[in-house]
């Protein structure tokens, strides 16, 4: 497997390079071997420019997560400094973006066989490809062991909780009961966290998040806009201020989850833009909801806008502002990178001022 991972690689580096001109791979008689020793690299490769030439140490690996990162970078810069090379470059079927994100921390290149490609020489070259979809045919099966997407249904309910409540210590199964899913869908996706270097345990085996800012950003940069598919409503009330407070009153009164969400949320917590929409997610479906609301369905100019959560979990850690009931900072930081124009800056700010404190020294 590691001679095949070594072939396919150079293979994609230098089909890229083909397309780069100037530079060209150069592999010299018996540099690629694949060790059984620790003590010799896989292969050395040589990136020769017209005036210049740079030695690439090169490791294979079968499997490599953010955990290993470190370990294999020791190695390889070790074995670096015996052999004269320039660079460290690792080959590996997957490398998802949280594991480049620890290899560009530690100074190493890495070739996936999807079509991630990172080799540089700092100051001199850079070459970079990113993932082609349905590229890899040799891709490897995520492991059973862990949750692929932990940012997605109900497995999003831990993201939340570890990331509302980041001081405390959890159990296993204390934080799956917490946020009503299996022991096992805990068990799985709090690994793929770890693996991920999210979270981080105790002597007692209990987690609590590691580097929240990071999870929190790549939970928003993989999740889908909750509110591009709500139902559209108008309200004869013309300030959404009121509105929301309305709509949170009848709902409230209705025996009705809800929780408001975006710009409409944020002015109850960080008023820093005003609100012309009212952004609620709901437990049930919206057209179910209309008639005891005093709202008219619409196609445009809409001054509400429902939604019907699609995994209940957006509804828990919610809390109550001036009468309202919004959703968690987290999940609004995550709905308000996900809208357009000034929201974005919004969430900036709502990180800055409200998330960043809870988390200061917590990591």
């Amino acid at each position: 497997m590691d001679k095949q991972l070594l072939d396919l690689g150079r293979r994609r580096l230098e089909q890229l390079l083909d397309r780069a001109s100037g530079f060209a791979l150069v592999i010299p008689d018996g540099a690629e071997t694949p060790a059984k020793s620790r003590l010799r690299p896989d292969a050395v490769w040589g990136l020769r420019s017209a005036s210049n030439e740079w030695r690439l140490l090169v490791e294979v690996k079968t499997t490599l997560w953010p955990s290993g990162v470190e370990a294999m970078a020791a190695r390889a810069k070790a074995l670096a400094a015996a052999t004269e090379a320039d660079r460290c470059l690792v080959i590996v079927p997957r490398v998802t973006d949280r594991t480049a994100e620890f290899l560009r921390r530690q100074g190493i290149d890495y070739i996936d066989l999807r079509g991630n490609i990172r080799v540089s020489v700092p100051g001199r070259v850079l070459v970079m490809a990113r993932t082609e979809r349905g590229a890899s045919s040799v891709d490897l099966p995520f492991p059973k062991d862990r949750i692929a997407n932990p940012f997605a249904g109900k497995a999003s309910r831990i993201v939340r909780a570890l990331l509302a409540e980041p001081p405390r210590w959890w159990g296993v199964t204390e934080l799956a009961d917490r946020v009503e899913v299996s022991a096992g869908m805990s068990v799985k996706t709090l690994r793929a966290l770890e693996t991920d270097l999210y979270v981080r345990r105790d002597r007692r085996r209990r987690v609590r998040v590691a580097d929240a800012e990071s999870l929190l950003r790549r939970w928003a940069a993989v999740s889908t806009p909750a509110f591009r598919d709500a139902y559209r409503f108008t309200s004869p009330t013309p300030d959404p201020d009121e509105i929301a407070v309305q709509l949170s009153k009848r709902l409230e009164g209705m025996g009705v989850g809800y929780a408001l969400s975006r710009l409409s949320a944020a002015r109850f917590v960080e008023p820093y833009a005003p609100a012309s929409v009212v952004d609620v997610y709901v437990d049930r479906e919206p057209s179910e909801l209309e008639g005891t609301l005093d709202i008219y369905p619409v196609d445009r100019g809409e001054s509400v806008r429902l939604v019907r959560a699609s995994d209940l979990g957006v509804l828990q850690f919610t809390e109550e502002r001036e009468g309202v009931r919004v959703v968690n900072p987290v999940q609004l930081f995550v709905d308000l990178t996900n809208a357009r124009g000034r929201e974005g800056d919004v969430a900036e700010r709502l990180l800055e001022n409200q998330l960043s404190g809870i988390w200061k020294g917590d990591e």
